[in-house]
């Protein structure tokens, strides 16, 4: 299992950190060298520039561990070990700083981090800034799409919600249990689009909070021709001469990846594979340049420590007060604030992947990304592979004629491996033709992944105008019998024959003056539901066509005025 970095807190940097040369002193020997130290003679400690170079990178969903490494010739004596021209924008919290030199009584005495300025002119200092905002502009108008989509996802299931929940005059009324499977199935939807709106809006956030740091870097550049940076002095000490290899890692924001796939369904074959990549892209104003690279799932920004509950307590209201004069005439978003709420607002066949080595804990999943990676600084997305699932998998076809006159392809597989496959968009292809693209849920172990395939071109549906015959019913012909039969025409143009759903409904009395049977179709092929609406399994042999029948009739006196019929 991979060993993840240490994020914990350490600003105070005065006590050693670990050095091999060191962890296996005594007590006893550490106060020797503690008293000697204060009793030697004050000498002014060598500053040595750590020729450095980023070797690993850790990329969480919104930020990165750096790990930069050196290795330093040395005199015996004290010295400062300095990191420049770092990013500026650096967790302190999260240096650590490890080295070791062979036999050299080696120790660590001090880390700090202090801002440094670095001349840049505007060939390179404000180009370099202006290329981090032009990218992250880029980001923000993606996100600003996908959150419009958001709220047209949104508004279309309210909207469904209001046009199937109220009755119309030419709707039949939903029963009790209909409308409660209405409130279920589209509260799910709701709630699945309100959180990723609130996801999108919160990495907009992120990301204008980002820009407005580049920005204010910008302006000091302009103002004196200067680029804030960060720098790390380390104080060693050294016995001897020596070789110092150092390792110094710190966190910093700009950077994030997101699992992205490509789902491929071979139906000659009925395999369904499933590659897994994760789209990364880093504004941190450095390049990462052939380095080895870990993606985790690991969110270090949300703590550890358990939240606290306060007591729920149910007491009589207290009449509220009437808020002062002043205090009405403030904005509506102050308004919100105030009430504790938040503002409104064809492809051929491709070579295999080498993937990922996944390491998965008790808390997170971390992928060990092959080969070394190169990432420029800019926020250019890079994919890279990290698992492919490919199993056999259920391929079922469903219509609903009534609505669109289309089969769907679904294919359904489970998640064998032992780690979960997270949210992220799903690009789908059927026999090498994308076909849709869409968001998928996480997945965890064991658990079955269905996934849309969108329309099958192959296989046509025809629903034919409705026929309606008039006749009356009684001795004295004081009744209406209506008898209305819809046709859909199924033409499976595959080389293989298909199992299919066909989706439709009978219509519903709500009174009981008016007399509904229901003709065609029947039989245990049939699952109707206590509203009306049925599922009927359907086999088509290869090339084969069939005509499908809903036939029933509906039977009233003629003096009632009846709706909700065609």
């Amino acid at each position: 299992m991979t060993e993840q970095p240490d994020l914990h807190p350490c600003r105070k940097y005065a006590y050693p950190l670990q050095a091999q040369a060191r962890l296996l002193l005594r007590p006893s020997l550490v106060a020797s060298a503690l008293l000697l130290a204060l009793h030697a003679p004050f000498a002014q400690a060598d500053t040595v520039k750590a020729d450095s170079r980023i070797d690993r990178v850790i990329v969480y969903p919104d930020r990165a561990m750096i790990h930069r490494v050196a290795s330093q010739s040395i005199a015996a004596g004290e010295h400062e070990l300095v990191f420049a021209n770092l990013p500026a924008d650096i967790d302190e919290n999260s240096l650590q700083f490890n080295a070791d030199a062979a036999n050299a009584g080696l120790q660590i005495l001090h880390v700090s981090s202090t801002p440094d300025y670095q001349q840049a002119g505007q060939s390179d200092g404000v180009t370099e800034v202006n290329r981090q905002i032009e990218a992250l502009d880029r980001q923000l108008g993606q996100l600003d799409d996908q959150i419009k989509l958001d709220d047209n996802q949104i508004a279309f299931i309210r909207h469904y919600q209001d046009g199937h929940s109220v009755q119309g005059r030419d709707v039949p009324p939903l029963s009790r249990d209909a409308f409660l499977d209405l409130m279920s199935f589209t509260g799910e939807h709701l709630l699945g689009a309100l959180q990723t709106r609130r996801e999108h809006a919160q990495q907009k956030d992120q990301v204008l909070s980002r820009r407005k740091v580049l920005e204010q870097r910008r302006e000091q550049i302009d103002q004196n021709g200067t680029n804030e940076t960060r720098k790390v002095i380390v104080t060693l000490r050294a016995a001897k001469p020596a070789t110092v290899n150092s390792v110094l890692s710190y966190v910093v924001p700009g950077a994030s990846w997101r699992p992205v796939y490509d789902a491929r369904y071979d139906s000659a074959d009925g395999k369904l594979s499933l590659q897994y990549f994760g789209q990364v892209s880093q504004q941190t104003s450095e390049d990462w340049s052939d380095v080895s690279l870990t993606l985790s799932t690991a969110q270090p920004v949300t703590g550890v420590a358990l939240p606290h509950l306060e007591p729920w307590r149910v007491d009589v209201a207290v009449p509220r007060r009437p808020m002062p004069a002043p205090m009405r005439s403030m904005s509506a978003r102050q308004s919100a604030m105030a009430e504790g709420g938040a503002p409104a607002m064809e492809m051929a066949d491709a070579a295999s992947y080498e993937t990922a080595t996944p390491q998965s804990s008790a808390t997170n999943t971390t992928f060990e990304v092959p080969g070394k990676q190169t990432i420029a600084a800019g926020g250019q997305q890079q994919r890279v592979a990290l698992t492919t699932l490919s199993e056999p998998a259920k391929l079922s076809y469903e219509l609903v004629p009534s609505e669109a006159a289309a089969v769907f392809a679904t294919v359904k597989i489970n998640n064998d491996k032992d780690f979960p496959l997270l949210a992220g968009n799903v690009n789908a292809f059927f026999d090498n033709e994308f076909v849709a693209s869409s968001d998928m849920k996480t997945i965890f172990p064991k658990e079955e992944l269905e996934l849309a395939l969108g329309v099958d071109q192959a296989i046509s549906v025809k629903r034919e105008p409705l026929q309606r015959f008039t006749e009356s019913t009684g001795l004295t012909g004081s009744g209406t019998r209506l008898t209305y039969e819809y046709k859909t025409l199924i033409r499976n143009n595959r080389g293989q024959p298909v199992e299919l759903v066909l989706h439709d409904r009978f219509p519903v009395s709500g009174d009981e003056k008016i007399d509904i049977k229901r003709l065609e179709p029947s039989g245990s092929d049939l699952a109707l539901k206590g509203d009306g609406r049925y599922a009927q399994k359907l086999s088509l042999a290869a090339g084969e066509e069939r005509a499908v029948l809903l036939k029933f009739s509906v039977q009233f006196p003629k003096n009632l005025d009846v709706e909700g019929l065609p």
